[in-house]
């Protein structure tokens, strides 16, 4: 064979080997995120947190917050997600010295470091036994519309399907070695358990149950609130005719302490029912409250690490409870406790939402009281009424406008006297003046997704 023939054939094995090769190395590149732009006015959000008080002055300041998702996928049954986060406030944060805060670069010349970690994890699907495993740094959300937990945890989630029924079986870890700790890693621990089943009845029919439990050994209550925790709970999906119905109900049994244990329940539903152009939204929450804050609890526990990370999005609402469409400024009356600082809370909320062409619009009302008084408090909490209107520029970029505005009820409103004092988190508990200012609040949105 001539030496040219020889550096042929090379050239066409090597050829060969590469283009087997390929298949296995190729990696497909997912790139998906959103950015939000919002102005905010009224005098009620502060650009860091939230203000209930007597004469309060009115502000406006805008914020931003873009979410970067990339995923590494090497096939349909395998990929690495990655989600991270970068949020500004227009003008930049300021500490309590002036000195600007070194993860907020919305100051003069940006440079600071704002990139959060949301979700790093393995997703794929175990090809002996079909299973679904997602394992790592991940958003997790509980059967009950968020109200006990919406999170992005440490953990393995694994799911199967058995036609018609779901499977999920989870462990998370949200706590390992609190601060100051001298113990070994992984001997102060707080751990999730998650057993979660969804059974499709027929097509319009799902129903499903769950059982949760929480061991908490960090020597701390106050951090999730309790040392033990089981919660069983039913849940449902029925579709009826132009209406979509979700009732669910949850009882949470355990210890507080270990001279308190906790007997409690939420029950609620959400309703959405096609009405002309658009549709009817409804929804109904009541959580259980203690109503002496001593011995044994009967107060619906949430997760309450800080900031505590209960959400019930189905409200609507923008100020009496955390919006869903919030960005950094995310926080309502109550704070981010649904439970109300132990009461319990019993909540309605409707409202109705519609498109025209590009037109997007919705209105909504909701109240909400204590479920428990103590001692001469109020138990009313409020009234708000709200609207937004929006409008599509482009298929994935669209501005809107919103305006909010709470009557507060007496529980809130008057903070002496039979007032809740110190309930909202914002006011201290031994406030002397009465009569806090309604909170409200108008917005101006900019909303891109890719």
């Amino acid at each position: 064979m001539s030496f040219k023939k020889k550096i042929m054939a090379v050239v066409a094995v090597g050829a060969l080997t590469v283009g087997t090769a390929v298949p296995a190395m190729a990696l497909e590149n997912e790139f998906h995120g959103m950015f939000k732009f919002m102005g905010i006015g009224g005098n009620f959000f502060n650009g860091s947190g939230a203000n209930l008080a007597k004469d309060a002055h009115s502000g406006t300041f805008a914020e931003q917050r873009a979410r970067i998702n990339y995923i590494a996928k090497a096939n349909d049954n395998l990929k690495l997600v990655t989600h991270f986060e970068l949020d500004s406030r227009f003008g930049g944060k300021v500490n309590q010295t002036g000195q600007y805060y070194a993860n907020d670069s919305g100051n003069l010349d940006a440079d600071q470091i704002t990139l959060e970690t949301k979700n790093v994890y393995l997703d794929f699907n175990c090809p002996i036994t079909g299973t679904n495993v997602k394992a790592g740094i991940q958003p997790w959300s509980d059967s009950y519309k968020s109200v006990f937990l919406l999170a992005d945890m440490t953990g393995v989630n694994l799911t199967k399907k058995f036609d018609p029924l779901t499977v999920s079986l989870g462990w998370f870890r949200f706590d390992d070695n609190t601060p100051g700790s001298t113990a070994d890693v992984g001997q102060l621990t707080a751990d999730l358990i998650v057993l979660d089943g969804k059974f499709a009845v027929t097509k319009d029919i799902t129903v499903g149950a769950s059982y949760y439990n929480i061991q908490n050994d960090t020597g701390s209550t106050s951090n999730p609130g309790f040392e033990l925790l089981h919660m069983v709970g039913l849940n449902a999906s029925i579709k009826a005719g132009p209406a979509t119905i979700d009732p669910f109900f949850a009882y949470q049994f355990g210890e507080v302490s270990a001279t308190s244990d906790l007997s409690a329940f939420l029950a609620g539903a959400t309703a959405k029912v096609k009405v002309g152009p658009g549709s009817i939204n409804a929804a109904a929450l009541y959580l259980s409250g203690d109503d002496n804050g001593t011995g044994d609890a009967d107060d619906f526990k949430i997760v309450s690490v800080s900031p505590p990370t209960s959400y019930f999005n189905a409200a609507n609402m923008w100020l009496l409870v955390r919006s869903g469409q919030a960005i950094n400024s995310s926080t309502s009356v109550l704070g981010n406790d649904l439970t109300v600082r132990g009461r319990g809370l019993a909540g309605f909320f409707a409202g109705y939402e519609g498109t025209m062409d590009k037109v997007f619009y919705n209105a909504n009302v909701g109240y909400a009281m204590t479920a428990e008084e103590r001692g001469s408090e109020d138990s009313s909490l409020g009234t708000e009424i709200n609207a937004q209107v929006g409008y599509k520029l482009f298929d994935n970029l669209s501005i809107s406008a919103a305006a909010a505005y709470v009557f507060l009820g007496d529980g809130l409103k008057k903070q002496s006297g039979t007032g809740l004092k110190g309930i909202s988190g914002f006011a201290p508990a031994t406030a002397a003046a009465a009569d806090f200012d309604d909170p409200y609040m108008l917005n101006v949105q900019l909303a891109y997704v890719f």
